[in-house]
């Protein structure tokens, strides 16, 4: 009810209801209408075109941003391509002449535009409908479709003029250039390279674009015909941009002919290849020239240094063979592009003072350490020095820019430096010029000296080293000096040395004979101008005695052991007189001493021996070759050490015989390593009758003086009693004893002189300071000395006192009997025998013999002969009492000392001999009355008996023993006795 009520009130009251209408066809026709409305348009949109704009209109109006129209202009850049995230962009610039605005295409219509080769470049006109992007500052247009770019115009040829070189009034000419590629460069924009025509260098860009699809292979020394627009690179510089890569020709430049250098300059115009040895480098406007030769014939070939650069002077020399080819030039040279070391020969390090301005042009390499470092515009120039010479080396700017950062901070002052390059001269000066970064190798640190190595060569090399620096090796003759210049003869050469370098020798290390090198200038076969001077060999001299230095010794280096006797200044220079021989030593030399000497100092001197009014004398010239010999006890040593000795030495010795050298006495004595002569004081020497030749001494020998400081007897050897007619000059220097009757007697000044007779000849017999003697005529004398020669004749010289015995004139009552005389004889008497043997029988009983018979003797045990001087074998005189039956005194006439034997040798064949015997305590048993030892050599065992009345020291196993005894048995084993406490040694 409601609801038809509220209908009423849409109708006037009064009026009839309308029929109703049907409107539900009216939405399909609109939609009709409003199709067809669409499709009209449509239609109308695409054949209408966007407006064309001038680029000076729409540049930065904001108005116009995503606007659509058309510009019209000349494409005046490279195309540029880039790739993000693997897809391509493709940019270009246009201008209008109002204005030039970017235009941008974009993947997938940048990669059609490239494979459909739609690609605009610098020349090209077009028409482009394009959008706009309006920015802040940058205004730019991007390419909707493909048909939206319209050529009116490509700047092209099929065969375009060849030219041999460009100028800016070619810009937007197509063109061609044909020539070999010099260098070649991958950049941004594409492939850019330097082609040389023969007339000039022409550079050619291959863009990216035309490489995104396609693969171009070049390189530096190609041949290459490259056609394209003449673009001028930021407006200035002329460039060949490529725009087809179909009409690019590349002819390798391995596929160049070979062509024999001396016929290579008949062909002008070829692409050629030629091999030959590098004669020489020079450079000439811009490039490098490269002389090469066959050995006949020359040809230079002109190097741009980039091809030059592939040579590395570390791996090849001038020697080497190379490959270069390019274009010949009308001019008769090879216009290079390529170079190839076809055979190397490896370099050696020169030293700086070998190079000379002949050797201008050729490859070297050398190392030295930096001595300057110089900023020369965009170049660098360093100095260096091997201890040869100094050195200019000039790096170019192009290889300053192929050096490292690490390579530039390491060329600094002091540090090292290896260079390779070629020598030029510059202002008179030489220097080298080093072309490729690969030739400066920065060592980071100073180069040692023995680093430099110069040729080394020997006297009879010389001649062929001429006014070059050598290392000249040989040995040292000698040395002398004249007009200021020192001259050390080496091998017979002469070596001139300033003082500096001459320091290095010290004449008390390095003598006559050192192996030594001079570095100098050879200046002829016979003279060598010396910079330096190394010891490689030294040999030391033999010290001298100041007295052993002659005139003949003239310029030879020597060492003299003395003691200083004066030291004067004379003007600055010194003079020290070692003994009686000067030393000179010049005023530079004085200055400089460490040690001046004293008067009393015993010192080592070493110099040349020069002569000075007549007389030898030593010229010091090292401070550091005079040394003061430190005076200390003596040291056990040999008597082969005497030579080069500056200690005393404890010496252990035989003494062989003996000689007057006024006013001592010359000892010869030997060892087991040889023989020696030394001056000895007569107070030193020992009594004859107990030690004469033949007896081991012990010595201290002083080698500086050649004297004998000390001696003592440490086993006797009594001088042999001789008969008086059988001393002869044979035995000249040897001592021996005589007893005889004294028939002559003559006293000259304070010496004695007697002439002895036994009966079987008289021998003369001189006592020097015997005159005090009491000897007179018809005397019996026991006498000891040596034999020396007086007239041609052989005499005795006593030289001790003590070894004169003179007897008592002869008494009645006292006889000389024999021993066949002894069982009848009452008394004193006396007996000139042979000792046969000892043995004990409650007391000790010594067995003799005589040309008449045998006998055995009681003898009281203190007068029993040290076995070690005087043993069994031995003559003695014996005074025998026959009524007490017993020796009252023993004189060994003939001593021979006991036989040493090994401790194994000793046999019960030997029972009463006298022996000596040393070996080591195995066993030790002592009894109530004797000590019994069991002794070892490593022969055997050996069974020592020693009676408690013979004193011994202190004896346990391990200890060695040396033992002279007579051989005894008890109980069938055999022993050794000793019956004195002193023939028992422990070692």
């Amino acid at each position: 009810m409601s609801g038809k009520k509220g209908e009423k009130k849409l109708y006037y009251h009064g009026l009839k209801e309308q029929k109703k209408l049907d409107v539900s066809r009216l939405k399909y026709l609109s939609i009709l209408i409003s199709v067809i409305g669409v499709a009209v348009l449509l239609v109308a949109a695409q054949s209408a075109q966007a407006p064309l704009v001038r680029v000076s209109d729409v540049y930065g109006n904001y108005l116009m941003n995503y606007a659509v129209v058309r510009i019209n202009g000349t494409v005046v850049t490279v195309p540029y391509v880039s790739q993000t995230g693997g897809k391509l962009g493709l940019t270009f610039t246009v201008d209008d002449g109002t204005g030039q605005i970017d235009v941008r295409v974009y993947s997938p219509l940048a990669d059609e535009m490239i494979r459909r080769g739609l690609v605009p470049f610098p020349g090209d006109e077009i028409t482009a409908e394009v959008q706009l992007r309006v920015r802040e500052t940058y205004t730019y247009s991007m390419l909707q479709y493909l048909d939206g770019l319209n050529f009116r115009s490509k700047l092209y040829s099929d065969n375009p003029p060849i030219v041999k070189s460009l100028n800016a009034n070619m810009s937007g000419s197509y063109v061609a250039v044909e020539g070999i590629v010099t260098e070649f460069s991958n950049v941004s924009s594409g492939y850019l390279m330097t082609v040389d025509t023969g007339d000039s260098l022409v550079s050619v860009l291959v863009p990216r674009v035309l490489l995104v699809f396609n693969n171009l292979s070049v390189k530096v020394g190609d041949t290459l015909y490259a056609p394209g627009i003449v673009y001028l690179y930021k407006g200035t510089s002329p460039e060949i941009v490529v725009r087809n890569l179909t009409q690019l020709s590349i002819t390798p430049i391995e596929e160049a002919p070979l062509v024999p250098i001396g016929e290579a300059p008949n062909y002008p115009g070829m692409v050629m290849a030629v091999e030959g040895t590098l004669a020489g480098i020079t450079y000439e406007n811009g490039r490098y020239v490269l002389t090469l030769t066959d050995g006949s014939s020359y040809l230079d070939a002109l190097v741009p240094r980039e091809v030059l650069a592939s040579l590395n002077p570390f791996n090849a020399s001038s020697e080497s063979t190379v490959k270069v080819a390019g274009r010949m030039g009308d001019d008769g040279r090879l216009v290079a592009a390529y170079l190839e070391v076809v055979s190397p020969v490896n370099p050696e390090f020169r030293p700086i003072g070998t190079l000379t301005i002949d050797m201008r042009g050729s490859l070297v390499v050398m190392k030295g350490n930096i001595e300057e470092v110089d900023r020369i515009g965009s170049n660098l120039k360093l100095v260096i020095d091997d201890g040869t010479g100094r050195m200019d080396v000039f790096i170019p700017s192009a290889t300053l820019a192929e050096l490292s950062n690490e390579t530039l901070a390491q060329l600094k002052v002091g540090l090292g430096v290896e260079v390779g390059g070629y020598l030029e001269e510059y202002r008179g000066r030489l220097e080298v010029v080093v072309y490729t970064g690969e030739g400066i190798r920065a060592l980071g640190e100073p180069l040692p000296p023995e680093e430099i190595e110069l040729p080394r060569v020997t006297a009879d090399e010389l001649a062929d080293y001429e006014g070059q620096l050598v290392d000249f090796a040989g040995s040292i003759d000698g040395l002398t000096y004249a007009n200021g210049t020192y001259y050390l003869t080496v091998d017979g050469v002469k070596a001139s040395l300033p003082r500096e370098a001459l320091l290095n020798l010290n004449p008390l290390e390095a003598g006559t004979g050192s192996q030594v090198v001079v570095r100098g200038l050879v200046a002829g076969e016979n003279l060598v101008k010396g910079e330096n001077l190394t010891i490689e060999v030294p040999i030391a001299p033999i010290p001298l005695r100041p007295d052993e230095v002659t005139v003949e010794m003239r310029g030879e280096l020597v060492e003299v052991v003395g003691r200083v006797t004066d030291v004067a200044n004379l003007s600055g220079n010194l003079k020290i007189v070692v003994c009686e021989l000067p030393v000179f030593v010049p005023r530079s030399t004085a200055n400089e001493l460490t040690y001046v000497p004293a008067k009393g100092d015993l010192v080592r001197i070493g110099g040349y021996v020069e002569i000075y009014r007549d007389e030898p004398e030593v010229v010091l010239f090292n401070p550091a070759s005079i040394q003061r010999v430190e005076e200390t006890g003596p040291r056990e040593g040999t008597v082969s050490e005497l030579a080069n000795a500056t200690e005393p030495l404890l010496l252990t010795v035989t003494w062989d015989s003996i000689s007057y050298q006024k006013p001592d006495y010359a000892l010869t004595f030997h060892d087991s390593t040889g023989s020696a002569t030394l001056l000895v004081e007569r107070s030193l020497l020992p009594n004859p009758l107990g030690a004469g030749t033949g007896s081991e001494l012990r010595i201290v020998a002083d080698p500086l003086s050649g004297r004998i400081t000390s001696l003592n007897v440490t086993r006797a050897k009594p001088s042999p009693l001789v008969r008086t007619g059988s001393i002869d000059l044979s035995m000249k220097g040897k001592t021996v004893a005589v007893n005889g009757t004294v028939s002559s007697v003559f006293t000259l000044g304070s010496n004695l002189k007697l002439t002895v007779d036994d009966g079987s000849g008289g021998i003369a017999v001189f006592i020097p300071g015997g005159a005090n003697l009491s000897v007179r005529k018809g005397q019996s004398v026991t006498v000891a000395g040596y034999v020396d020669e007086y007239n041609g004749e052989a005499e005795v010289i006593v030289y001790d006192l003590d070894a004169v015995v003179i007897g008592e004139e002869p008494v009645e009552g006292i006889e000389e009997i024999t021993v066949s005389e002894l069982p009848d004889a009452t008394g004193k008497v006396n007996l000139t025998v042979t000792w046969d043997g000892l043995s004990y029988d409650n007391g000790y009983v010594m067995k003799v013999h005589d040309s008449t018979g045998s006998a055995e003797l009681s003898v009281s045990r203190e007068l029993l002969p040290d076995p070690r001087e005087a043993g069994t074998g031995s003559r003695l005189r014996i005074t025998y009492d026959a009524d007490a039956g017993e020796v009252v005194s023993i004189t060994v006439v003939e001593a021979v000392p006991a036989e040493e034997l090994r401790t194994g040798d000793v046999t019960l064949d030997l029972l009463g001999e006298t022996v000596v015997v040393e070996g080591t305590i195995t066993d030790v048993y002592t009894g109530s009355t004797f000590v019994k030892l069991t002794i070892d050599d490593g022969s055997g065992e050996l069974v020592v008996f020693i009676p408690k009345s013979v004193a011994q020291p202190d004896l346990s196993e391990g200890q060695t023993v040396r033992v002279a005894g007579y051989v005894a048995e008890y109980k069938g084993t055999v022993e050794v006795i000793p019956y004195r406490a002193d023939c028992i040694e422990v070692r």
